[in-house]
């Protein structure tokens, strides 16, 4: 029964491959270069689920060994035994993710009935991230910047009560790791809230290698995933010999940037907003299931000689008057909207005006002061109707002669007016 479940896992694999190789020239062609650093290529992410024993056995000292950093999801409860351990892979650069406090998964599976995902809410399956979160940096030090979606499965509740947690982890975490996928991420397009995973369990070195080759072709990122680390042939262990020959052969290959998703997930959300370094349009932001339309920082793109994304922040800062933050949405139907702005900035800064223009609409609005940089404010700047079809919300200075720095913005929400 191994020996089938492997052979069928690695000929989907390679369907996988043949399917990207022949849609690649068709789909890619004029799609601009994202742009990796240090000239590198594309990206490699190693990660592993579960907090597994092996990973401290095996799996860390070859990392080590090789001087590169990989992911672990980990539980709480199962790091505590072995607790020094986890501290020196933390001590050594690898991260650690969330993966929940008891892994639960659909009551398809037998196990997880005590605790599925169909039992979840909202409300719940917030608490126990958050929990996971704080008792992880009781832990070990660091709070999870990425999670991992036990058994890849992004839903809570039941029939008609179902609701995908994605948009929960586009919250808490500047990514969410999938499981079981078929194609690398695209950084430029990728939502990382559900970035994809792919199976590296129990598979030959050879085997991936057609999936690394299409990543450097196109300028992509790799993630894989595994479970335990070890020499023997299992479904869910990563074999040593494999990590060796890959470890090897992306220390040897110079095109190749190794690093762990989070670290890899925060690059790209940065570069992604950076109007000098991206020259596509950003992708337009939709209404989620309130009738809301939220431009978080992450999701516009910054133009102009000073502008950055503030990761650490959420946040747009270092603006002057010559730069400017684009976002672009989709309006379903035609609508009204109230408009908030989130920002922060100091008593000596504010007072400066905000031209706001969304669709043919501008809203003019003087900043005050919200008490510091570090605090951030939220209120009503105005009200804007919009006809269905896609706008633009462009966020620039009104006088270009203004000196000093500009507000940081962290986000602009359009709420819908229910006539």
């Amino acid at each position: 029964m191994n020996l089938f479940f492997h052979v069928f896992d690695v000929m989907i694999l390679r369907i996988s491959v043949v399917w990207l190789l022949l849609l690649s020239s068709n789909l890619l062609i004029g799609q601009e270069k994202f742009p990796w650093p240090e000239g590198k290529k594309f990206a490699i992410s190693l990660s592993f689920d579960d907090s597994r024993l092996s990973n401290l056995e095996h799996g860390i000292p070859l990392f080590n060994k090789h001087g590169i950093q990989a992911t672990f999801y980990v539980h709480p409860s199962i790091v505590e035994k072995n607790l020094s351990g986890w501290k020196d892979a933390v001590a050594k650069g690898h991260e650690m993710g969330n993966h929940t406090l008891v892994h639960p998964c659909s009551e398809n599976f037998i196990w997880s009935r005590s605790n599925s995902l169909e039992s979840y809410t909202l409300t719940s399956m917030r608490k126990e991230l958050t929990d996971a979160n704080r008792q992880i940096k009781d832990l070990l030090g660091v709070t999870p910047v990425s999670f991992a979606y036990t058994c890849g499965q992004t839903f809570v509740g039941k029939g008609e009560g179902k609701k995908s947690y994605v948009p929960l982890i586009a919250e808490l975490f500047t990514a969410g790791r999938g499981w079981l996928n078929e194609a690398p991420v695209d950084p430029l397009y990728a939502d990382l809230a559900e970035v994809n995973g792919i199976k590296m369990d129990d598979i030959a070195f050879e085997d991936i290698m057609p999936m690394i080759n299409y990543a450097r072709d196109n300028n992509l990122w790799l993630v894989l995933v595994g479970h335990d680390t070890g020499p023997q042939k299992n479904g869910q262990t990563t074999r040593l010999d494999f990590l060796e020959k890959l470890c090897t052969y992306i220390n040897d290959n110079s095109d190749i940037w190794a690093a762990p998703v989070g670290e890899v997930a925060r690059y790209v959300e940065t570069t992604r907003t950076n109007g000098r370094l991206v020259k596509s349009d950003p992708l337009p932001v939709i209404e989620n299931v309130a009738g809301t339309l939220n431009l978080k920082a992450s999701l516009g793109r910054g133009y102009g000689p000073k502008i950055e994304y503030m990761p650490d922040w959420k946040a747009y800062g270092w603006w002057t008057s010559q730069d400017s933050v684009v976002w672009n949405i989709s309006v379903p139907e035609s609508a009204s909207y109230k408009v908030m702005l989130e920002w922060s900035i100091s008593d000596e800064e504010a007072g400066k005006e905000v031209s706001v223009h969304i669709g043919g609409n501008k809203i003019v609005h003087k900043i005050q002061t919200s008490g510091s940089w570090e605090t951030f404010r939220r209120e009503k700047i105005g009200e804007v109707s919009l006809p269905a079809g896609n706008h633009k919300v462009i966020v620039v200075p009104t006088n270009s002669n203004d000196k000093g720095h500009f507000m940081d913005v962290r986000s602009i929400q359009l709420f819908r007016i229910n006539n």
